[in-house]
């Protein structure tokens, strides 16, 4: 479980960089600025992003295109937050156990 809730404290942490990241670029840029998780991707690694929206647009089961995109489109920040709070507190869960 130590593994696990040690990857969601990456994940909150990841979240608050991006939300830092995109507070310092909303100041830079005089106007509130926020990437989206795809963006994100697409900065930190390129080429599995062109992968990945590849196989969503062309082999990727016909329900999950949506809620995809959808994920791909929301702000980086709540992506990586949500998923580092989820281990977090499913780590505390199973530790109840």
């Amino acid at each position: 479980m130590f593994i696990v809730r040690l990857i969601g404290l990456l994940f909150i942490i990841a979240a608050l960089m991006a939300l830092g990241s995109d507070a310092f670029l909303s100041l830079e840029n005089g106007a509130v600025t926020i990437r989206s998780f795809g963006e994100l991707w697409a900065l930190i690694n390129q080429s599995s992003h062109d992968w990945f929206t590849g196989w969503v647009g062309s082999g990727a089961p016909e329900g999950l295109v949506n809620p995809i995109n959808t994920v791909l489109s929301y702000p980086s920040w709540a992506v990586l937050g949500a998923i580092g709070i989820v281990l977090a507190g499913l780590a505390a869960l199973l530790r109840r156990d």
